[in-house]
């Protein structure tokens, strides 16, 4: 057992569940079973951890036969800091050289973690912000709506998976234009080609725009079907352009801090091998059921 600044953890035993050639699940402190991961073995890691909120916070499934709830309460900024810094270390130890790692976080806690990720994996190492951006209810409180989070974006190293996501042209955007192919005149002026009828000459169909870091992408709303009731349930259209934005079929994703199991979900569904790792029983179990029987809701 060993302290982390905020409480006494006790030794972990680990549990491994399901089909282990598509997913496992390791119910206790991330930081030991960390530690007892090989080197190099990991290709991208997602991280939701606890935001720094101050907070602890509760939520229930629509049955309410149950409630979930995870504490966010910290002795000082700097033991949170600590704890952070630990399991990012290790975190980093455990990427394969070509790894990714995306680090989940809200308006309390992102220069924090900005400063950490610099430091564990180095500033040039920095990729993307992404904001991850939705729209919420109206609130009568003071100030500007809070309606976006942060994902910081790193790489172990600069030879990283990249996989090109290709978006939807703006609707003012004159497509006609752009699938025109073009030369330059005798004045080596960029001009648009046409056939001898003066007709435009037409290119090869465009891609589209590429992903860029500002996601708007809809939150959970109370009704949709893969909600669970976890507090912090993200959807899976959010996981699942992650993990396809960043590794390959068969490769090996780790969330250590997997709450309800959403970033499991989305690589087992994509094809990816998943590692989950929780220090609550229920959200292990909670993991557990969604992998064995995966709801994705489709509406808009």
């Amino acid at each position: 057992a060993w302290t982390d600044g905020r409480r006494f953890w006790r030794a972990v035993t680990i549990e491994t569940t399901g089909d282990s050639s598509k997913w496992s699940l390791h119910q206790g402190d991330c930081l030991a079973c960390l530690r007892a991961m090989e080197s190099g073995t990991v290709d991208l890691v997602y991280m939701d951890p606890p935001f720094g909120t101050g907070r602890v916070h509760r939520l229930s499934p629509r049955d309410r036969t149950a409630a979930f709830e995870f504490e966010d309460v910290w002795e000082s900024p700097e033991a949170y800091s600590a704890f952070l810094f630990d399991r990012l270390v290790e975190v980093r130890r455990v990427l394969a050289d070509t790894g990714t790692v995306f680090f989940h976080c809200g308006r309390d806690s992102g220069h924090v973690a900005r400063g950490l990720l610099d430091r564990v994996f180095g500033a040039e190492r920095f990729r993307s912000e992404i904001v991850w951006h939705y729209r919420r209810w109206s609130s009568g409180a003071g100030g500007l709506l809070p309606a976006h989070q942060t994902i910081h974006y790193y790489t172990k190293s600069d030879d990283f998976v990249f996989n090109t996501i290709w978006g939807e042209y703006s609707p003012s955007t004159n497509v006609d234009q752009l699938l025109q192919r073009r030369r330059r005149d005798s004045s080596a002026k960029s001009v648009y080609e046409r056939d001898e009828q003066g007709r435009p000459v037409p290119v090869a169909a465009k891609r589209g725009v590429p992903l860029g870091d500002v996601w708007d992408l809809p939150h959970l709303n109370p009704k949709a079907r893969e909600r669970t009731g976890y507090p912090t349930q993200k959807p899976l259209v959010l996981l699942e352009r992650i993990v396809s934005l960043a590794s390959r079929p068969g490769d090996l994703v780790l969330d250590p801090f997997c709450g309800s199991g959403t970033a499991l979900v989305a690589a087992v569904a994509l094809g990816r091998r998943a590692v989950g790792i929780d220090v609550s029983e229920r959200a292990v179990e909670l993991a557990r059921a969604r992998l064995e029987r995966p709801v994705r809701t489709r509406s808009r």
